[in-house]
């Protein structure tokens, strides 16, 4: 496989997803895709619990998903949304994601902080 096969491999499941919704919807989440792609070097593309996500060290770090009422980002970590939740009670959350719309965006500082809390989880920090 060529380099130019192998990133169009990588990129193809994120990019994939954000061809198959709305256009609009698609701009709200890309951005937090590529902040964390930003933030974590070595991240690659696959699949997590069916979802196409970003994986450090082949565990899933982060997706995000449009949903009825806006967007869920999933760190695929109780913890790390726990750990965001605690320092930003105002976030509406589950268990294991974290809920906004495009009315109200989650803040990239917070998104951030999600993403690295799940990175030094999987670092073992």
């Amino acid at each position: 496989m060529s380099d130019a096969q192998a990133s169009a491999a990588h990129t193809s499941v994120i990019e994939g997803y954000l061809g198959s919704i709305d256009e609009g919807r698609a701009a709200v989440m890309r951005p937090y895709f590529e902040r964390a792609r930003e933030l974590v070097e070595g991240l690659e593309e696959g699949r997590s619990y069916a979802m196409p996500a970003l994986k450090y060290r082949g565990k899933a770090l982060i997706t995000l998903q449009a949903t009825k009422s806006g967007y869920s980002a999933y760190p695929f970590s109780g913890v790390a949304v726990s750990t965001v939740k605690a320092a930003h009670p105002e976030l509406e959350t589950t268990t294991g994601s974290v809920h906004f719309t495009a009315h109200r965006p989650l803040p990239m500082a917070v998104f951030d902080e999600l993403v690295l809390a799940r990175r030094d989880q999987i670092d073992g920090r």
